[in-house]
């Protein structure tokens, strides 16, 4: 039974991400067969060129960031933040007393080097009970994919994925070249849109309907990813993610949400990388390695020393993978 199960909802989890493709699909025969090739009139070559050309342009960049985000595996937490059966052990025999339970995984952080600054209710070191491991800056449990994730952002139905460190960059370009693809369809349709019901073009009605569903499915899905993209934008600026702009993490000294704020400028690039260039392509460029995020307490303001990282941890951490 077990085994059915697993089985079902994997499958009820793809439905999201079929039925996107499925809309990609019939998109793209309703703009090139149907509006290209059939309405498009057949003295009009150039602009059935433009048309087809710039459309791909614009479907093999949403295609590939759609792609990235959901085809990239998340990255979990290095092996030295998990804890031996024999240290979980050690961990149940402390029993519920929280201070007891602090100071033995004090104990493990500092023995380790482990760069652990956030903190749990209470003060806690954060742990998570299902993957048996200290939880890093950052990082969360998902219930959905069964695993703790660097950075954890969400998980999203709708790319049958997690959304974190491992493809946050990859998530946010499937929204803003989705909304650029959405447009396009939607402003170079409107033109025969238009003719269809007030001029009468053509006398198959499938070909109306073609039209009528891909103009208002174009202008629906951009202003969905518009809202969407912009909102993700907006959390990329302040270096915050979907579960941080809910809940503040929280500190020795208490929450705060700010506590990663780097300036726009760097916050930006810790997802979006140094190099120009990558900022535009669906391929991996986000700084540092998901385990240690720089904090303005650390240097105060001095937004310039805050992409070095504290003390070099994430140098150590990553020799030690």
């Amino acid at each position: 039974m077990n085994k059915i199960f697993r089985i079902c909802f994997t499958v009820c989890k793809a439905i999201p991400l079929l039925v996107i493709l499925s809309i990609i699909g019939w998109s793209y025969y309703a703009y090139i067969i149907v509006m290209c090739i059939e309405t498009v009139p057949a003295s009009s070559t150039g602009e059935k060129v433009l048309l087809i050309v710039f459309y791909h342009l614009f479907l093999v960049i949403f295609l590939w960031s759609y792609a990235q985000a959901s085809l990239t595996w998340p990255i979990r937490p290095p092996r030295q933040f998990e804890l031996s059966p024999s240290e979980w052990a050690s961990l149940e025999e402390v029993g519920s007393s929280r201070q007891r339970k602090t100071e033995y995984l004090l104990g493990l952080v500092r023995q380790r080097g482990l760069p652990v600054y956030t903190r749990a209710n209470g003060n806690g070191i954060r742990i998570c009970e299902d993957c048996r491991l200290i939880k890093p800056d950052r990082a969360h449990h998902c219930s959905t994919c069964g695993c703790c994730l660097l950075k954890m952002d969400h998980h999203c139905p709708w790319v049958n994925n997690c959304v974190g460190f491992h493809n946050y960059k990859f998530f946010v370009q499937f929204l803003m070249y989705g909304s650029l693809y959405c447009f396009y369809v939607g402003c170079t349709t409107a033109k025969y849109f238009v003719k269809f019901w007030t001029a009468g073009i053509g006398n198959v009605h499938a070909v109306r309907f073609h039209l009528l569903f891909l103009f208002f499915v174009a202008w629906m899905f951009f202003i969905a990813l518009v809202g969407l993209g912009g909102y993700h934008l907006y959390l990329t600026l302040l270096n915050l993610t979907t579960l941080e702009s809910f809940r503040a993490p929280m500190f020795e000294f208490g929450p705060d949400k700010r506590a990663y704020h780097a300036g726009l400028k760097n916050n930006f690039k810790q997802v979006f990388g140094n190099d120009r260039l990558m900022w535009l392509l669906p391929m991996f460029s986000s700084q540092g390695s998901g385990l240690v995020f720089p904090t303005r307490h650390e240097f105060g303001d001095d937004h310039d020393n805050l992409l070095a990282g504290p003390r070099g941890l994430d140098s150590d951490v990553e020799a030690n993978k």
